[in-house]
């Protein structure tokens, strides 16, 4: 099974994904994406219906999740039932993915330009797993950094493309024996990811700065039809 971690859709606001297009490109490729917007999980609704209605979607799977904006950084949960606000402290965001029965999941931990975890060495410890390879990291030393701090703290590991554009979902995904993702159980990933093995490359340098354009874009966009 193939799994990407960390993917955006049109919900987060810098990112310009379609879900039906991402669905479409999941099922060909064979890789199930966590969605993990932006503070939001809104997105699910939409895939979800598109599932129900399309034929072609319906053995379509993913892992719903949100991409939180701590006070010390981004901090992603997987398996949420329920958004988790912008803003929350850290380690109550931990704590409220834990009461959710989901996984918690540091993405781009060192990569301070993209909101990388600041928190405590021992507070960062506490999560399930850790992204060792983000494919937006502009310098590879942020990734090296997240494996090496996964394996002082013995923490499972994921790779994951951070996709906000459909080209570049598909070039980083996480390879894992098979188990029962309908059975919505996180303790079968958190299992499998023992046996995780990984497929890595890079995204191209400037997806980063066009993320911002569209997030500059989507930001005016609002202003101008707002009543």
């Amino acid at each position: 099974m193939r799994f990407d971690f960390h993917v955006h859709t049109k919900f987060s606001p810098d990112s310009i994904i379609n879900p039906k297009d991402l669905i479409a490109k999941s099922k060909h490729l064979r890789i199930i994406p966590a969605i993990t917007d932006h503070n939001t999980m809104d997105s699910h609704k939409q895939i979800r219906s598109l599932v129900k209605s399309n034929l072609k979607f319906r053995d379509f799977q993913f892992i719903p999740g949100e991409e939180i904006r701590t006070d010390h950084g981004d901090l992603i949960g997987l398996y949420l039932t329920e958004t988790i606000p912008k803003k929350t402290p850290f380690m109550e965001a931990l704590d409220r993915i834990r009461g959710q029965g989901g996984i918690a999941y540091i993405p781009h931990m060192f990569d301070y330009g993209r909101n990388g975890v600041h928190a405590t060495e021992e507070e960062a410890s506490k999560v399930d797993v850790v992204e060792i390879f983000n494919a937006r990291c502009l310098h590879n030393s942020y990734n090296d950094l997240a494996l090496d701090f996964a394996k002082k703290h013995n923490k499972l590991q994921g790779a994951a493309t951070d996709s906000h554009f459909l080209m570049e979902f598909g070039h980083t995904y996480t390879e894992l024996p098979d188990f029962d993702l309908d059975a919505e159980d996180p303790k079968l990933l958190l299992r499998a990811l023992k046996k995780a093995k990984f497929v890595t490359r890079k995204a191209p340098f400037f997806v980063r700065g066009t993320t911002t354009v569209v997030s500059v874009f989507k930001k005016i966009k609002r202003t101008v039809v707002r009543p």
